[in-house]
């Protein structure tokens, strides 16, 4: 089965997102194919979230390689793991330090998965990567990028069902369910 056919068939069954995310599948699947199937090559990922889903980076954290999966994990991490301050950076040298120690990290082989305004000093880091994965509110930039308002009332639910799904998505490409 496809990645398309694949979510629809998801989204069918799961009431907290078929109400708002039923529309929006044809932006989110080419994205969510990238980069899964970029997850399956290995790439890292490093979540960014900015200061007001710092919880949603936790969270993301501590159940994207849950035993309870039953899956091989992923390399996903958190930036804020690698470096505390990164939230406070707002010098363009805190950034390029930031740059330089991930690319020798990761042989510059990495990608950001960025959850939040595009206002917040964390983001010019994550905008320097020519690919990563990213869910911004209120301004629709195209690209790599998942668009969602910060103002809907069920926003935390939105974000906590995306997260379900791209979960869900993992497993089933990491199994050979779908084709990605």
């Amino acid at each position: 089965m496809d990645i398309l056919s694949w979510t629809k068939e998801s989204v069918k069954k799961d009431n907290s997102l078929n109400s708002w995310f039923t529309e929006r599948i044809y932006e989110w699947v080419p994205l969510c194919d990238e980069a899964i199937s970029d997850l399956m090559q290995g790439t890292p990922f490093l979540v960014v979230t900015d200061r007001q889903r710092d919880w949603f980076n936790y969270y993301i954290i501590n159940n994207i390689n849950s035993i309870q999966n039953n899956r091989p994990f992923v390399p996903v991490y958190s930036l804020m793991n690698f470096i505390p301050y990164s939230h406070k950076t707002d010098k363009i040298e805190h950034l390029d330090m930031i740059e330089d120690m991930l690319d020798i990290t990761f042989k510059e082989n990495y990608r950001y998965w960025y959850i939040g305004k595009e206002d917040s000093n964390i983001y010019r880091l994550v905008q320097r990567k020519e690919k990563s994965f990213i869910w911004l509110f209120d301004k629709e930039s195209g690209g790599d990028t998942f668009f969602l308002k910060s103002y809907t009332e069920n926003l935390d639910h939105q974000l906590m069902s995306l997260f379900k799904l791209f979960n869900q998505t993992i497993t089933v490409s990491m199994f050979g369910d779908i084709e990605i």
